[in-house]
């Protein structure tokens, strides 16, 4: 992917007050890390959940673009999030998505959740979004 489409989060407000990292994005792959932050996480010390499915749509996102090779405005119309176990205490998490087929107006996206083990997954998340338009 070129330089010219940044898929940097903060040019989503949401993402941006997350502070969500891009890692890598290209080929209908993207990776995104989340930082532990106190007003992130529950009583436990441990990242919300709604923090983590932030960041699972945010990463099957540009996951979407990488795979259609431009910035894109599109919707989540399905995400189905599975919590296998919670994120260690005053972790980060990180998203690895997978955009592994697409229509002209579909996309359809795996994602696995780790925070630091790869191999020990925190959650996977599978969804289907809608092509809008090419973003301006």
């Amino acid at each position: 992917m070129g330089e010219d489409w940044m898929l940097q989060p903060a040019g989503i407000p949401w993402s941006n007050w997350l502070a969500i990292e891009l890692i890598s994005a290209g080929d209908g792959l993207s990776s995104m890390r989340i930082a532990w932050r106190q007003d992130l996480a529950d009583d436990d010390e441990v990242l919300a959940s709604g923090v983590l499915t932030s960041l699972i749509d945010q990463a099957c996102g540009v996951a979407v673009m990488s795979r259609l090779g431009k910035r894109l405005a599109i919707s989540t119309l399905n995400l189905k999030v599975d919590h296998i176990r919670p994120i260690a205490t005053r972790c980060a998490a990180t998203a690895w998505a997978h955009c592994y087929d697409a229509t002209d107006h579909l996309a359809f996206v795996r994602t696995e959740v780790w925070d630091t083990d790869p191999s020990h997954l925190t959650a996977t998340a599978q969804g289907v979004f809608s092509i809008n338009r090419v973003a301006l």
